[in-house]
């Protein structure tokens, strides 16, 4: 993102009219010629310069803590909802196991008391069969495309604000050469 320029000088400046230094021109202060400016001025601009960019600085920090939130949230929406399938699956699961428990103890009784028709009993694999594999299937399902992509999408988000970070070793980058240009 780029940033407008800031703001240099006053109306009265701006106009040739005497600004607040009594010269006529752009003050030094503000993005005025340096050779004739004096030292208050020439700190006046350097805190006008370090205020600007810091406040850049924030406002791309600002965007970029709003973006992260934004993905943090659609990774922490696609675990819950992988994890409520999940959940799901394994009541399913429970049910399931449980009702295999007492289907297995009926019939044994039942076949121990007396025989039943084979007709009853031809298809109730088809069932239990499926009732192990609609849950095993919806819990692969919440695994692979909710809680594993919300997982990644988790840990794309780190490290946190990559822009601010890049703009600041810049920033830091040309302050060392405005130094060593100053000290020679």
């Amino acid at each position: 993102m780029t940033f407008p320029p800031p703001e240099r000088g006053t109306a009265a400046t701006q106009n040739g009219r005497a600004g607040p230094n009594g010269r006529v021109g752009p003050d030094p202060a503000h993005g005025g010629p340096l050779p004739q400016a004096t030292l208050p001025e020439l700190v006046g601009r350097l805190i006008n310069d370090v205020s600007d960019l810091a406040d850049r600085q924030i406002e791309l920090a600002k965007q970029e803590i709003g973006e992260a939130k934004d993905d943090a949230i659609r990774a922490a929406t696609r675990i819950a909802i992988g994890a409520g399938i999940a959940a799901a699956a394994a009541l399913l699961l429970t049910i399931w196991a449980w009702t295999a428990f007492i289907w297995f103890f009926n019939w044994l009784f039942g076949f121990i008391s007396f025989p039943t028709p084979l007709g009853t009993q031809s298809l109730a694999w088809v069932g239990w069969l499926l009732g192990v594999l609609v849950p095993a299937g919806a819990a692969w399902v919440a695994y692979k495309r909710f809680i594993r992509r919300g997982i990644s999408q988790a840990m794309a988000i780190w490290p946190p604000l990559p822009r601010t970070r890049e703009t600041l070793k810049e920033d830091l980058e040309w302050v060392r050469h405005l130094r060593t240009r100053s000290e020679r």
